[in-house]
C-alpha cells in the first residue's frame, strides 16, 4: 500500500492534497492568532505592553533572520502538503541535517 492509496475524500487526490493544504494553514492561522492576542492581553495586564505597540515594532538585530527563518518553515509546512510524501521526507531530512 502506498501513500496514493490512502482515502480520498474529493473528486481526486490533487484535490485533497490542496484541501489538506488549505486546513494546515487555517490551523496555523488560528493557532497562532489566538496565542497572539492571549500574550498580547496577559502583557497588558501585567503593564508590560501598552496598545499598539507590537504594530508600531520594526525589526532589528537578530530578529529579521529568526523572522525569515521562521516564515521558510511555515511555507515549507503548508505548501509541503501538496508534495509528494517522498519528496516531504526527503526534504524534513535535508533540513533536519542542515
Amino acid at each position: 500500500m502506498t501513500a496514493n492509496d490512502g482515502p480520498r475524500y474529493l473528486e481526486s487526490q490533487r484535490l485533497d492534497e490542496i484541501t489538506r493544504m488549505l486546513t494546515e494553514l487555517a490551523s496555523e492561522v488560528w493557532i497562532l492568532r489566538d496565542r497572539n492576542l492571549v500574550l498580547e492581553q496577559l502583557l497588558r495586564e501585567r503593564g508590560c505592553l501598552d496598545e499598539g505597540t507590537v504594530d508600531a515594532l520594526r525589526p532589528a538585530g537578530e530578529l529579521p533572520a529568526r523572522l525569515a527563518e521562521e516564515r521558510a518553515a511555515f511555507v515549507r509546512r503548508v505548501f509541503g502538503a501538496v508534495l509528494d510524501p517522498d519528496v516531504r521526507v526527503e526534504a524534513v531530512m535535508r533540513e533536519r541535517a542542515g
